[in-house]
């Protein structure tokens, strides 16, 4: 990927966090707590209580001029004003890297939808806006080495099918108002791209038994659950794509976010696993 011109940008984010020391991310691209005057600069607030552990827990506009990035994000307008961390990077493609990391680590509502020169106050907005579920990510100490390591992972990774593959992650979990039905479809079409590589004809059987066979070799899922699990998504699917309409859509939408987010992490790992033939002979030696 070609890399921008350098320009340093803040990127507020809302974590549910204790956290309180900065976070080296990797070059260039720091995590820290956010402060005062940035408070005050970016979103017009001034902060009026902090807890015991002197995070802020409470603030006030100072008059009733919207901030800049209202424009953008009018629906989301209090859940940015409540970002407890800033994002520092000269590079947006590893802030892009950073938030294709956080939403591939776990769930949670959370994300990077603008960034904002400290100066000159210019805005660089981020689509789609990456809000989605109804807790706020949860941002543990433990959390940290896993999500450097994807970071590293995808920094790294040189498979032009990841792209395609997390743009469609990041808009099928993302808080673009799409439906559940939308968004199914959007996640399923990922792990086709992962377990049915050049396959033609019928898929329910092959896309449900590799999906299993992996997911059960490398990540200790259960092989039978997977499968059934698998066959009924499918399933779902061919209806949604066919009618428009599956009752148990919503039924299996969150074992299919995890699905697939766990294929695509152990793709980022080890992207051999997903060609025909090794799909083929780990089927066929179990």
């Amino acid at each position: 990927m070609e890399e921008e011109k350098e320009v340093l940008l803040l990127y507020p984010i809302h974590f549910n966090s204790k956290i309180k020391k900065d976070i080296l991310i990797g070059d260039d691209i720091k995590l820290r707590r956010i402060i005062e005057k940035e408070i005050q600069d970016i979103f017009n607030l001034k902060v009026q209580a902090r807890d015991e552990d002197r995070l802020i827990t409470r603030c006030l506009k100072f008059s009733n001029l919207d901030t800049p990035f209202i424009t953008g994000h009018t629906a989301y307008k209090h859940f940015i004003e409540s970002s407890q961390f800033i994002l520092e990077a000269k590079n947006v493609q590893k802030v892009e890297y950073f938030q294709q990391a956080l939403k591939l680590h776990k769930s949670g509502k959370t994300g990077i939808s603008f960034g904002i020169h400290p100066k000159s106050k210019s805005l660089r907005f981020f689509y789609p806006v990456p809000f989605y579920g109804k807790e706020v990510y949860s941002l543990e100490e433990e959390d940290l080495p896993k999500i450097k390591e994807l970071y590293s992972c995808i920094k790294k990774t040189i498979d032009k099918k990841f792209d395609l593959i997390i743009e469609k992650f990041l808009f099928g979990l993302s808080g673009e108002g799409i439906i559940d039905e939308h968004r199914f479809l959007e996640l399923v079409s990922i792990l086709e791209i992962l377990y049915l590589p050049g396959e033609g004809g019928e898929k329910t059987f092959k896309f449900s038994l590799r999906a299993a066979k992996v997911l059960s070799k490398y990540l200790l899922y259960d092989s039978e659950d997977v499968f059934n699990k698998m066959r009924k998504i499918y399933g779902v699917r061919s209806k949604l794509s066919h009618s428009g309409f599956h009752k148990d859509t919503k039924k299996y939408l969150n074992e299919l976010i995890n699905y697939t987010r766990q294929s695509i992490k152990l793709f980022l790992k080890e992207n051999r696993l997903f060609t025909k033939e090794e799909l083929d002979k780990l089927c066929i030696k179990n």
